[in-house]
């Protein structure tokens, strides 16, 4: 097996992973906002746009197979460059539709190279998840799951921020913007040295040893299910956020992005902070989801936008901690050599989870209003909450 004794290459390896995922977050969050505008202005059909940015989520369905395929493989620094340019391709692909006279081939190249750039960032991804438990001791898995998680966060928010410039620069530049910071992104990942390690076998086996291990692994298990739940009701105060700034409030985009952008302010804060807390699993995720289901259903009870930022803050710092805590879990009990199709099961469960719940999310307030539907996730989360105590595989791991 490879060495984890963290030198001061692997110490640099670690820094050059984070640089890479703070780049690729913030170029992701910038790009998902542009081709919404882009497509959005072409179509003027809200639900083209919302197809659009929903194509870059559709790959992360096979995301298991794809962290399957890289645990397997030796050349992953060789896969993750290979992605990472595949990426800046697709952006250029964009930039020549857009010298066309035909708006149709412009959507189609919007439409096709952010699928596969979903999938390129999904094999990035998954490189890094393998390559985070082969960088760091175990000693180490906290404090590195807090800077990886706070370092992207902020840098997604400031996706969300810088997005509306680049979107002033017209269409043109602003994709030949993203392109650059595509390529930017590139740099780090050529600068990662290490041995290179990997499987052997089909994978068929790969993908059946992966569910084998969180089949007969109850920590694991009782981890994804928290986290599908979780994501699910998460995914429900989401549209229901947006439906109260728009409907309830009546208010313009603009402030959704203020909503979002304290959201993902509070999560990198949270994850700075998480290093700092120790103590048992059970313990630290009871206490916050009870504190996210309290600060959701606090918002049923505001009149004004304002007075949605402090529950809003407080919900994202209680799931920056709440990531980081399983993140760090997750590196503890999984075998290095299966990190990524791990991950990957992660990224399946969790995208399947939040095309469900935005559909029942947008029931629920439709159905029984801005009030109700923010009482009715509250108390969801704080059932999930109450939950936790009966998961004892998961209650008794240690942080």
């Amino acid at each position: 097996m490879y060495n984890h004794t963290l030198d001061k290459r692997m110490k640099l390896n670690f820094q050059l992973t984070i640089a890479n995922a703070s780049l690729s977050r913030f170029g992701l969050s910038a790009y998902n906002l542009v081709i919404i505008w882009v497509v959005l202005r072409i179509t003027e059909r809200p639900v083209l746009a919302g197809l659009a940015d929903s194509m870059m989520t559709f790959p992360l369905m096979l995301s298991i197979m794809v962290g399957a395929a890289v645990d397997r493989m030796w050349i992953k620094k060789e896969l993750a460059v290979t992605a990472a340019l595949v990426r800046v391709m697709l952006l250029l692909l964009i930039i020549y539709s857009l010298h066309s006279d035909h708006s149709i081939y412009v959507i189609l190249a919007i439409y096709t190279s952010t699928f596969l750039i979903g999938f390129t960032s999904d094999v990035i991804d998954s490189v890094r998840a393998s390559w985070m438990k082969v960088f760091l001791r175990e000693d180490q898995y906290k404090s590195g799951s807090s800077q990886l998680s706070s370092a992207t966060m902020l840098a997604q928010g400031i996706g969300f921020v810088l997005s509306g410039i680049i979107i002033s620069l017209g269409d043109f530049r602003s994709f030949l913007c993203l392109a650059l910071i595509f390529a930017v992104a590139l740099f780090p990942l050529l600068g990662v040295k290490h041995s290179r390690y990997g499987g052997s076998g089909s994978i068929q086996e790969y993908l059946a040893s992966g569910v084998r291990l969180i089949v007969g692994d109850g920590r694991i298990r009782e981890i994804i299910l928290m986290g599908l739940i979780g994501n699910f009701l998460i995914g429900m105060a989401a549209i229901m956020f947006i439906s109260l700034i728009e409907i309830g409030f009546g208010l313009s985009a603009v402030y959704v992005s203020m909503i979002f952008g304290v959201l993902v302010f509070g999560i990198a804060v949270g994850s700075f902070f998480a290093s700092k807390i120790s103590g048992k699993l059970g313990m630290i995720s009871f206490a916050i989801y009870s504190v996210i289901g309290i600060s959701f259903f606090s918002v049923s009870l505001v009149h004004s936008i304002l007075l949605t930022i402090p529950p809003v803050l407080i919900a994202g710092l209680a799931m920056g901690i709440e990531s980081v805590t399983v993140s760090t879990s997750l590196m503890r009990i999984i075998p290095s050599d299966m990190m990524a199709r791990i991950q990957g099961a992660f990224n399946t469960f969790g995208i399947a989870a939040t095309a469900v719940s935005s559909i029942i999310g947008g029931l629920v307030y439709q159905v029984t209003g801005r009030m109700h539907s923010f009482m009715v996730v509250g108390l969801a989360m704080i059932l999930l909450a109450l939950l936790i105590p009966f998961l004892r595989n998961f209650s008794k791991m240690v942080f």
